[in-house]
């Protein structure tokens, strides 16, 4: 009985010193991130037959468990991504939100300092000092422009280095994983080690910092495979992947995630990495490069259109106006905008026409040749496939170079594509950037104040809004001479034409038609005749009399010969009434002359000079000065010189109508004092110029602080959001894995009595023992 005895307090002793071991672990990794409580299953042993009875053995320690529940850690982990995530995004874009509120909007400031500076040199437009100040503002507003562009790629290329610092850990943590993959798969069949499945179980919560991560279970084994992303596997068994940056391809500038398996590295998907390298890869793609094409596209719609009025106007000097800012599609530029792989033949011109279409972003073109055409396909910035409207290639396919296509304010130039000629099913796919080093590029080219072009010749052109047709009217010369200064109204009219013969005629008279004359009313054929008695006389094609008018005003049906009328004129009586001087006829007709008279009427186009209200004289296609032109112009160009003019001035397009009208000023080649065109430079800061006549230049900026404002906001909102969650499922984690020092230390108390109590059970039996010995 007493060795009985001796073996239940030994087992009671064993157990309470079990018990205490763990308690004490839990107390030792009270404040061990990631630890799990872990939990002794204490059973009691078999009982055993004696004297007709089952009596207990004692108890024995079946296991040693973590308090761990998968579902919870998993949330864990989630909340995990999800907050440092939001919180990499918070923070930078915080510094793009300082970024809008000082060093974008000194640029906005200098963009209006100029703006003001023009102003007072309009008032002013001969004085040099305020020339001078000009100057200096176009060269501040450009420095801030080049200065916002610096600051936006510093942030950049702090991101890139920051991807490259985190993925160094991610790459050290997926070597830790597999370390302890390696450890866990030494272990003996069944046994398991909750403080290594801890320091994985952080390792993995570590990891989902910097990316989503799935933890797939091995069957029959504890190396588990960690997937990252939407499916890129980092760790198996124990392997481990490593990640590294790569650049792009053909923007060697957009790096991106590849994962090396062997001698190969594939890129990931940055859409689905999460945590804080997807958060870095979205700022980096989406808001600072957007960022900077914004930035661009205000640099480029402010200096083209400065540069478009400089060169429309003439300077101080009276010479043609050139280029304020430099020139954004000047040869560098135009090839700067494509960006093609290394080694490529390709060569395409980007040119900025209408900065009112430009868009932002990035277009990509990809390119095949089957051996006697090239296939196009044009993406747009948004990525999808750009199509025509009746849902063909936006590009028809060619056989022929340079091609020319315009989209979305620019035109590309395709002068050659992968060579010349490429090989048989040969493709290739080219960046197209216009608007991305806009803000880099901007400069000032001028340094003589006397070169800012403040007086514009061409001070209006403007159709008659009651015009019933389509017909345009454009200057052709931005600078006409000074003999031409005034203002000008074109008319399309339909007129008479008076053609006359006097074919076999056996006296000397000569008969003229009158230029001009309004003898609409009267269109026929006409023979008028000379007799005998000296008396002429007119009748129409059909024999009739024509009423003349002779020198006192009456109606006749003949009239003295030699004329007596003023300056020999034959006036005749049209079928309305109205009376029309149609010709003159000299002396030296003879019986029986005949004079023929032919009126039709023709759509013409006549230029008067309003303050005069002179009809001017112009040249026709055979150089002949004439005061009307036949309408529609049969010209190639559909041009209008004026006499005495080698060039033509104006053009006139066709499917006008008869009694539309334009008007037209000339300026003069040098107007002292003029600033026309300094008047219409400061009306670019309020003009709704870009975005498709939606926004002016500066309203670009304040969409685009907007824009980064709200996305600041939906972070910090985000933020919050994430650190709930993540709270929340730590708090979960914790009340099922954590240690209570409470809950500790009553268990302590507990075993410890415990111990002493089979402690006691042990002296009991040897006091029961000893007795025994005693009595034998």
């Amino acid at each position: 009985m007493a060795s009985d005895l001796m073996q239940l307090g030994i087992s009671g002793l064993r157990t309470s010193q079990k018990q205490l071991d763990v308690t004490s672990h839990n107390i030792s990794n009270v404040h061990t991130p990631g630890y799990s409580r872990q939990v002794v299953d204490q059973k009691a042993a078999d009982a055993q037959w004696s004297g007709g009875n089952y009596y207990g053995s004692g108890a024995y320690i079946d296991s040693v468990n973590r308090a761990y529940d998968q579902f919870a850690a998993r949330e864990l982990t989630l909340s995990t991504t999800q907050l440092e995530e939001s919180n990499v995004r918070q923070q930078h874009m915080m510094m793009l939100d300082d970024f809008t509120s000082k060093s974008a909007v000194n640029t906005v400031n200098s963009m209006n300092d100029f703006y003001n500076s023009v102003r007072s040199l309009s008032d002013h437009p001969n004085d040099l000092g305020s020339r001078q100040t000009v100057l200096e503002s176009a060269n501040q507003a450009a420095n801030s422009f080049n200065n916002s562009y610096e600051t936006l790629t510093n942030i950049r290329r702090d991101v890139n280095e920051q991807l490259d610092v985190t993925l160094e850990r991610v790459n050290a943590l997926g070597q830790e994983l597999a370390a302890i993959n390696t450890s866990l798969q030494e272990l003996p069949d069944g046994d398991k080690n909750y403080d290594l499945l801890d320091k994985q179980r952080g390792l993995i919560n570590e990891l989902a910092k910097y990316t989503k991560v799935t933890v797939l279970a091995d069957k029959g084994s504890l190396a588990d495979k960690v997937i990252i992303g939407s499916g890129d596997t980092l760790v198996s068994g124990v392997e481990s992947s490593q990640l590294k940056m790569v650049s792009g391809d053909p923007d060697l500038e957009d790096k991106q995630i590849a994962i090396v398996n062997g001698n190969q590295a594939k890129a990931i998907k940055s859409d689905h990495i999460g945590g804080g390298l997807g958060a870095m890869l979205s700022i980096r793609d989406d808001v600072i490069d957007k960022s900077l094409d914004e930035m661009g596209r205000m640099a480029i719609g402010f200096s083209k259109q400065i540069n478009d009025l400089q060169q429309s106007g003439t300077d101080l000097t009276g010479a043609m106006g050139s280029a304020l800012f430099t020139d954004v599609n000047s040869p560098t530029l135009l090839k700067e905008r494509v960006l093609k792989p290394l080694g490529s033949q390709t060569d395409i011109d980007v040119k900025i026409d209408d900065v009112n279409a430009l868009k932002a972003g990035d277009y990509k073109l990809t390119t095949s040749f089957d051996g006697t055409d090239y296939s196009f396909r044009l993406f747009d910035p948004a990525g999808n496939e750009m199509k025509q409207a009746d849902g063909s290639a936006y590009i028809a396919a060619t056989d022929t170079l340079p091609l020319e296509v315009n989209v979305d304010g620019l035109t590309l130039t395709m002068n050659t594509v992968m060579g010349t000629p490429p090989a048989t099913s040969q493709s290739e796919t080219v960046i197209i950037q216009p608007m991305r080093r806009g803000a880099a590029n901007i400069g000032v080219e001028m340094n003589d104040p006397r070169g800012l072009a403040g007086h514009r010749q061409t001070n209006l052109v403007e159709a008659n809004p009651n015009n019933t047709g389509t017909a345009q009217l454009s200057q052709t010369s931005q600078q006409t001479p000074d003999a031409l200064a005034g203002t000008y109204q074109i008319d399309i009219i339909n007129s008479a034409d008076l053609v006359v013969g006097n074919a076999g005629n056996s006296g000397t008279a000569t008969f003229e038609a009158i230029s001009g004359a309004a003898a609409e009313n009267a269109v026929g054929n006409y023979v008028i005749t000379v007799n005998a008695a000296n008396k002429l006389s007119m009748a129409d094609d059909s024999g009739n009399a024509v009423k003349l008018i002779d020198d006192t005003g009456a109606e006749v049906t003949e009239l003295d010969y030699p004329l007596t009328t003023t300056g020999n004129t034959l006036t005749m009586v049209a079928s309305d009434g109205s009376q029309v001087s149609v010709a003159t006829l000299s002396n030296g007709a003879i019986d029986g002359d005949e004079f023929s008279l032919a009126i039709t009427t023709s759509d013409k186009l006549t230029v008067r000079n309003t303050q005069t209200n002179a009809l001017m004289d112009l040249k026709d296609d055979a150089g002949n000065t004439v005061q009307a032109l036949a309408y529609p112009l049969t010209n190639v160009n559909k041009e209008i010189t004026f006499a005495n003019q080698t060039a033509p001035t104006l053009s006139l397009t066709d499917n006008g109508q008869v009694g539309d009208n334009f008007t037209v000023t000339l300026g003069r080649t040098n107007a002292v004092g003029g600033n026309t065109n300094f008047l219409a430079m400061q009306q670019i800061q309020h003009e709704k110029t870009m975005n498709e006549g939606k926004s002016s230049v500066i309203d670009l900026f304040e969409g685009l602080a907007t824009d980064i404002g709200m996305q600041k906001s939906n972070a910090d909102k985000n933020a919050e959001v994430n650190q709930l969650d993540f709270d929340a499922a730590s708090e979960r984690v914790s009340n099922i894995s954590g240690v209570n020092l409470d809950e500790e230390a009553a268990n302590l108390m507990k075993f410890q009595q415990s111990y002493m109590a089979s402690s006691r059970i042990m002296s009991v039996a040897k006091e029961t023992f000893d007795t025994l010995m005693r009595t034998v």
